[in-house]
């Protein structure tokens, strides 16, 4: 793909999530695509086929990339406190990044069950990186002894639930601050520790 047929599908990419995250992959049109792109609608066929297609290549995109694991594993220090600190910015930074396309699934759920299933196949890739994680911290004595799964699984739904709240909530209240993270994880490392 040459640089300008690149820079012409992140503009008709990046101007489909903000359209179906405000109303939904059913309401908008290639039309709508194209001229909040500033691109024909030949040009958003020609450059993706359909608009399924232009949804596929988002989805695809969104939340886990091989990057997240290599960025995982290049910065574990095989502290408890430290290493869950580290996952859970980087969970929240890619959540926060990809808030519209979390909207997108959620609007069409029930409608489009594939796109809300492909997410979350994507988020229990993450799952498995935590879950290794907890296995191996409990090989050496520094998590107390039980389902790796279970301890992943309970670190990456307070994760869920905080970004999930804040989502709601925004813009109805004043967001909570960040640094109450740190404190959560605080809680969350000593309730794991021998």
């Amino acid at each position: 793909m040459s640089t300008k047929t690149e820079n012409t599908a992140d503009k008709i990419l990046s101007s489909t999530v903000d359209l179906m995250s405000e109303k939904g992959y059913k309401a908008v049109t290639v039309k709508e695509i194209a001229a909040a792109a500033s691109v024909s609608e030949m040009t958003v066929f020609r450059t993706f086929g359909s608009k399924k297609a232009i949804l596929d290549a988002i989805i695809d995109n969104y939340l886990f990339s091989a990057p997240i694991d290599q960025l995982i594993q290049k910065n574990l220090t095989y502290e408890l406190e430290t290493d869950l600190l580290m996952i859970s910015e980087l969970y929240h930074d890619l959540l926060k990044k990809n808030k519209k396309v979390y909207l997108i699934s959620v609007m069409e759920r029930k409608t489009m069950p594939e796109i809300h299933l492909s997410l979350h196949n994507k988020a229990l890739k993450f799952l498995k990186i935590v879950t290794e994680y907890f296995q191996v911290m409990q090989q050496k004595g520094k998590v107390i002894k039980g389902n790796p799964e279970t301890q992943a699984l309970t670190l990456m739904r307070f994760n869920y639930g905080k970004f999930v709240s804040g989502l709601l909530l925004e813009g109805i209240t004043p967001g909570f601050p960040d640094d109450n993270l740190r404190e959560a994880i605080a809680i969350i490392a000593k309730g794991l520790k021998p």
